[in-house]
């Protein structure tokens, strides 16, 4: 769909004049349309998607999850594990780039912060 530069009406892509005030339409050119901040194609622009596991993102949550449980038991032991729990949750959920991941990183965290307090001796 085109817009008319002068009354705004919508009209179709084919279209030469405007089928509410009859002005000439401008025409549209078949090029990808660009970035307005940066003149670059914007069809051009590729993402690359990573197929690995985000055992960073895992490693963080679950030493958030050990800091954060050690501080906070001795401020309000009652709740300290489900505030720790929600934290590293927190930090999951922002800093996943895969948001179907989140599950599985979940556990992964879990498992990790297992192992750290074991090895640790904590």
């Amino acid at each position: 769909m085109i817009y008319c530069p002068y009354c705004g009406e919508k009209n179709r892509d084919e279209a030469s004049f405007c089928k509410k005030c009859g002005n000439r339409l401008p025409e549209i050119r078949k090029k990808p349309s660009t970035h307005h901040l940066t003149r670059e194609p914007i069809g051009l622009v590729e993402e690359k998607i990573e197929t690995s596991f985000e055992w960073d993102v895992a490693i963080i949550a679950a030493l958030i999850l050990l800091i954060s449980y050690g501080i906070l038991r001795i401020i309000i032991s009652p709740i300290a594990l489900w505030l720790a729990a929600a934290f590293s949750i927190l930090y999951l959920l922002s800093a996943a780039r895969k948001k179907v991941s989140i599950p599985l990183l979940i556990i992964m965290t879990l498992i990790i912060a297992v192992n750290i307090k074991t090895f640790l001796g904590l």
